[in-house]
């Protein structure tokens, strides 16, 4: 087991070993973290390509893991401990080096088959969503307790430096179902939201987890929609714990499809959530930067995929976008534009990409060597949104 967790130094020493790629503080928490992070959504111990792949991005100068419980039914956090049990046994690295990010929430696959076996026993999981067939949620302190020991354990450390609630919104994808009332459902979940809050500043006291925060899909969305998730709102909460509190990380989907973090003024007086998120300190990681959802439609920002039509579709898309930023007008291909826009935009710590083969691992490497002018850009997103 890997002892210890990231620190303001170790981050920084990693950095300066690779002068040659760029690296962000993730918010208050002043960790130093490459600018894009290995996301571990589809990654799995089972598979060898993905162990070579996350052993060359350690190796080659990214310090940023984005894994969850749910992944790969914990196959995800196990490839994450092999690697990096391995690479500090050898001293190749240093766990006080990596910044490691995790989340709860989910029940599938083992979780899910648990939680049927303790319905049969009369002894249920406390404030359990029932989504979907083999699909349920949870974000309840006994639940919480219970993943991040299990967490740990697959990781093989000793404390996770960022622990992020999973998607809570489900609480509220259901109430939508149940026809529940709007206010009623939404006091019931800031309420669920505060009895997470509360427990994670207890696991911060055990020094389990260094910060805590939420990876959310519906942050972005319109203020009046139903499963809204009000930044402002959950920033109030923590506060209402404590004026020292460690919820200092959110997660969300930001891409060329999806860019209302950058434009829906969903926070009072008309705010981003990036805006927000930077005024209160806090980091802000994104995710889904080249797979984006539209209307339940799976969109791809690599014209690689595309033949005929749709590949003339998608040139001219990215070739209306590039015109947006000069900056931007060198990248030759549609998914380099997509990471690069992403990069560039001030406020953004760290942009999770899936990297599960080598050689996505390269093409994020040669993206983190080229240096951007970062700004806020919010009147380019504005603009790709109208296009």
């Amino acid at each position: 087991m890997s002892k210890g967790s990231a620190t303001l130094q170790g981050t920084l020493e990693y950095a300066a070993r690779h002068p040659e790629l760029i690296y962000q503080v993730l918010g208050q928490t002043g960790l130093s973290i490459s600018g894009a992070g290995f996301g571990c959504y589809r990654v799995d111990v089972a598979v060898p390509e993905h162990d070579n792949a996350l052993m060359k991005a350690l190796q080659a100068g990214i310090n940023l893991i984005d894994t969850s419980a749910n992944y790969a039914d914990g196959g995800s956090e196990r490839l994450v401990g092999k690697v990096l049990h391995k690479l500090v046994s050898q001293g190749e690295l240093k766990r006080e080096e990596i910044v490691i990010v995790s989340k709860a929430g989910y029940l599938q696959g083992t979780n899910y088959q648990l939680s049927q076996k303790r319905k049969l026993e009369g002894r249920p999981i406390p404030e359990l969503v029932l989504y979907d067939e083999g699909l349920e949620h949870c974000i309840h302190p006994e639940f919480i307790e219970e993943q991040l020991t299990g967490s740990l354990g697959r990781l093989q450390v000793e404390s996770i430096d960022c622990y992020l609630l999973h998607n809570p919104e489900y609480y509220l994808l259901w109430a939508q179902k149940q026809n529940i009332d709007k206010a009623e459902a939404r006091d019931e979940y800031l309420r669920r939201i505060k009895d997470a809050f509360t427990h994670l500043e207890y696991e911060v006291e055990k020094g389990r987890i260094s910060f805590y925060g939420i990876s959310s899909n519906t942050f972005p969305h319109h203020q009046n929609a139903y499963t809204f998730t009000s930044l402002t709102e959950v920033w109030n909460i923590a506060q209402s714990i404590s004026p020292k509190h460690h919820f200092r990380v959110i997660e969300f989907p930001l891409n060329l499809f999806e860019t209302a973090g950058m434009t829906e003024g969903n926070q009072p007086g008309g705010q981003t959530l990036v805006e927000l998120a930077v005024e209160k300190g806090i980091g802000v990681l994104t995710n889904r930067p080249l797979n984006a959802i539209r209307e339940d439609r799976l969109i791809r920002l690599n014209d690689a995929v595309y033949q005929g039509q749709a590949a003339q579709e998608a040139l001219h898309f990215r070739d209306k976008v590039a015109a947006l930023e000069l900056t931007w007008g060198n990248a030759c291909r549609l998914n380099q534009l997509a990471f690069r826009a992403l990069h560039s935009t001030a406020g953004i710590s760290g942009v999770l990409v899936g990297m599960r083969k080598e050689q996505y691992v390269e093409d994020v490497l040669q993206e983190l060597k080229t240096s951007h002018y970062r700004s806020d850009k919010k009147e380019i997103w504005q603009r790709i949104r109208e296009l």
